[in-house]
């Protein structure tokens, strides 16, 4: 009599052993994959113990110390063994399904897959009396039945499933998800045919299985593939995976967002290290917290309660993206209060191993709930990319909800932003001219050039201020300027302003544009694309723009003043006016902001009314044109003149308007200026 080979299943139940017990002492995301995974593992396991008492059993000649192993006890191990086969086989579908995140298994493979188990169990169960599917002989072992095609059909179908659902939706697993899977699939299936062919005495199938699901465990199941090792929480992955899951099983979840913008209390900088044990530091306090029952009187200690926590049920998870930090908590009543507890104890100060004084967090922090707010992982990333990118949500460590107005402003922000994608796509945007008066020649010797997007919905447009600012912050200025641009200089071109009077324009630059290396470049080329003289055009810069490079703006300032183009600093006196700024940068114009001029004029403060003329004083000695805009009264034009400054812009004049009428204006001054001579 042949010997039956036991040693493979024993190699295979000692490595699945060994997985489990990773799984239980490893951080788990305890998600619906993970439980299917760690199922399947009991499984298998459970088979190989089977296969290993079976083989016992045939191996003594169905004595086991001189004890005579009843024929109903080795039909209840065969049988045992059978129907976790089944089982397994099940699981690797819905462990398929669950791995691609999509929707769980339809009712149609559902109803299939249960009619045809049904069937497996009810010949399985009633083979000792029926022997349709398998008989046992004398010594043990299995003699086929005339159904025993039956114990390869499920896991044959089952495994031909799970390989079409993988190629089919391949595209939702990453490429090593994609070949783990794949691999356990196909090469399970030839080893079958093998097992069945050529070693039918040598179990070495589930020994492979073991094998293919080790390499499962080490590469899309692994616990540390979720976790961030330097705050010992789960990572953005395991987040996406977290979230996922949850909304597929439509439990309801709150969840708050920390983005850490800077430290406070640090005096020289804050080393990576350093951030590492705050971030450590932060979620280790957050995740303790939901063990902690009762909240201790005494706030200076710096340590965290949470309202309802549960000792004996998990409430809240961690997850850290960089310098981001997300609590997922499942007790939604309670959300809110934990969402200001955290709030107020990471912005009052952390004491942190190693540093010395308490680090004061400053954060936007913002908490909405799922499915009620968020209902997808696109939702999730449209809210969060809007509330991070939208300067309206700029307040600092102040806790921001998603509700109505909150949606209300993104679906403008994101309706804007694609009236700007359109714009560049077809270059439907309109230039306008605004006139600027000379005080001292009596006419309208130039223009600023303003951009008008139109609005879709109103008819209207929409602001430069806001459709610049998310032409900034969603990176499409450069592409909207060079349109820009490219319209001004072909209305320079055509229109013949100089015989109108016109001396130059002016146009703004971003500061997104003032700190491009080659920027000079590009404007010296398109102006002697269209023939333009330097001198012609006036690049203002904003004094409030955010210049990232200093050296560069500087350099392209510098190239273009060699040119012959000339520089004016805008909406001087909107801020804090840094003096610096006007006297490091080779500027030829200055520009009131209109916030000055409309102070002076309409404002009862003897104080306030000192500045207009003391600043314009100061500039007329550093030797620069000024220009004030905002003027709309007759005796805010007499007073600007008298104070001394040279241009003057604003409704008074002319409001902003389209080429043509732009021309016509111009001609009307001027014809009625000649009648005067």
């Amino acid at each position: 009599m042949e010997h039956y080979n036991v040693y493979f299943e024993i190699a295979s139940a000692a490595v699945l052993i060994i997985m489990i017990a990773l799984m239980k002492i490893k951080k788990q995301l305890n998600i619906l994959r993970d439980k299917l995974f760690f199922g399947g593992l009991i499984m298998v396991l459970l088979l190989n113990v089977g296969n290993i008492l079976r083989g016992v059993i045939i191996n003594n000649h169905c004595v086991i110390n001189g004890y005579e192993v009843p024929v109903y006890a080795i039909y209840g191990v065969t049988i045992f063994c059978l129907l976790m086969q089944q089982l397994a086989s099940v699981q690797l579908v819905y462990y398929v399904y669950a791995a691609l995140d999509t929707k769980r298994a339809g009712k149609i493979l559902t109803v299939l897959l249960t009619i045809l188990c049904l069937v497996y169990v009810g010949l399985v169960v009633s083979t000792p009396w029926t022997g349709l599917v398998i008989t046992l002989g004398d010594d043990a072992r299995v003699i086929e039945g005339p159904y025993s095609f039956i114990r390869y059909s499920v896991p044959s179908v089952c495994i031909l499933y799970a390989s079409m659902l993988i190629m089919s939706k391949r595209k939702r697993l990453s490429i090593f998800a994609r070949m783990s899977l794949s691999f356990f699939c196909l090469s399970t299936y030839a080893v079958m045919v093998v097992q069945g062919v050529l070693l039918q005495n040598t179990l070495i199938v589930y020994f492979w299985i073991t094998l293919c699901i080790l390499n499962i465990f080490l590469t899309i199941q692994s616990p540390d593939y979720f976790l961030d090792r330097a705050t010992n929480t789960f990572n953005s992955d395991g987040l996406r995976i977290m979230m996922n899951d949850c909304l597929e099983r439509k439990k309801n979840f709150s969840m708050l967002l920390i983005a850490v913008q800077d430290f406070e209390g640090i005096k020289d900088g804050f080393s990576q290290e350093n951030k590492r044990r705050v971030y450590s530091c932060i979620c280790s306090e957050i995740m303790k917290s939901q063990y902690i029952t009762k909240r201790k009187g005494n706030d200076t200690d710096h340590v965290l309660y949470l309202e309802n926590a549960n000792k004996k049920k998990k409430t809240i998870n961690v997850f850290r993206d960089d310098d981001k930090i997300y609590v997922m908590y499942y007790d939604v009543p309670s959300a809110e209060q934990n969402s200001i507890d955290i709030g107020t104890w990471v912005t009052e100060g952390i004491h942190v191993e190693g540093v010395e004084k308490p680090v004061k967090i400053v954060a936007k922090m913002l908490l909405f709930d799922c499915p009620g707010d968020v209902r997808s992982e696109e939702e999730f990333n449209s809210v969060i990319k809007y509330f991070l990118t939208d300067d309206y949500y700029n307040q600092l460590n102040v806790l921001n909800s998603v509700n109505d107005e909150f949606f209300r402003k993104k679906l403008r922000y994101e309706n804007v932003r694609g009236l700007v994608e359109e714009a560049i796509r077809t270059e439907g945007i309109d230039m306008y001219y605004q006139p600027i008066f000379s005080t001292e020649r009596g006419d309208f010797h130039s223009s600023e050039a303003l951009v008008r997007l139109k609005d879709n919905q109103s008819n209207g447009f929409v602001s430069p201020e806001e459709f610049i600012r998310i032409a900034e912050k969603e990176h499409l200025i450069l592409q909207l300027e060079e349109i820009i641009l490219r319209k001004i200089c072909k209305f320079i071109s055509k229109s013949k302003l100089k015989s109108l009077g016109v001396d130059y324009v002016e146009v703004n630059l971003s500061g997104n544009q003032c700190v491009q290396r080659d920027l000079y470049v590009q404007l010296q080329e398109l102006m002697d694309e269209y023939h333009i003289p330097p001198s012609f055009i006036n690049f203002e810069v904003t004094e409030t723009s955010q210049i990232a490079d200093s050296k560069a703006l500087k350099n392209n300032m510098a190239e273009m003043k060699k040119y012959g183009s000339n520089f004016s600093l805008d909406d001087y006196g909107s801020g804090a006016s840094n003096l610096e700024y006007l006297v490091d940068y080779p500027f030829s114009i200055v520009k009131l902001d209109k916030s000055i001029v409309w102070t002076h004029f309409r404002s009862n403060s003897e104080k306030t009314r000192a500045i207009l003329p003391y600043s314009v004083k100061m500039l007329r000695e550093m030797g620069v044109d000024i220009v004030a805009e905002g003027v709309e009264y007759e005796q805010e034009v007499k007073g600007l003149a008298q104070m001394g400054v040279q241009y003057l812009q604003g409704y008074y004049f002319s409001k902003p308007i389209c080429e043509k009428d732009y021309i016509m204006f111009l001609k009307k001054h001027h014809a009625e200026k000649l009648k005067e001579q």
